[in-house]
């Protein structure tokens, strides 16, 4: 029995032994490839690239800081365009409704097809609105 544990013991005490050695192997291979990558950085060739990099963002930035001062005009712009052109807010009564809009065409005589297409009604309403304003029409013109 004492040579049972004994064997699982040295057993435990190797594959910590192994495990122990790869992870030195790794940290050493990292450590190899971070002072690469800054020797790399420091060389003329890494140094030009960082050069380019940051070149190449500056000129990004400055194109981009082109790019809304120009919306910023084309808003002002616009603002002053609509400024100039703007029309009075009608009052509550002017406003053109659709239901004004019908009551207005069925007075002219309009059919029930074109009180469907241009006011949005649905055929009912539509017959409603020719029945009540329709008669206003004849009742008008003397023929009811």
């Amino acid at each position: 029995m004492i040579t049972l544990e004994a064997h699982y013991i040295y057993l435990l005490i190797v594959s910590n032994a192994i495990l122990l050695a790869l992870a030195c192997t790794t940290l050493e291979r990292f450590e190899r490839r971070c002072r690469r990558m800054d020797e790399f950085w420091a060389s003329p060739t890494g140094t030009a690239l960082a050069d380019d990099r940051s070149k190449g963002d500056s000129k990004q930035m400055h194109v981009a800081q082109q790019l809304e001062q120009r919306v910023g005009e084309l808003q002002r712009t616009l603002k002053l365009i609509q400024s100039n052109n703007a029309e009075p807010p009608l009052p509550p009564t002017e406003r053109n409704l659709p239901i004004e809009n019908a009551v207005r065409m069925a007075r002219l005589g309009a059919s029930i097809d074109d009180l469907t297409r241009n006011c949005g009604l649905n055929v009912g309403e539509a017959r409603l609105m020719k029945k009540l304003h329709g008669q206003a029409q004849l009742q008008a013109t003397g023929k009811g």
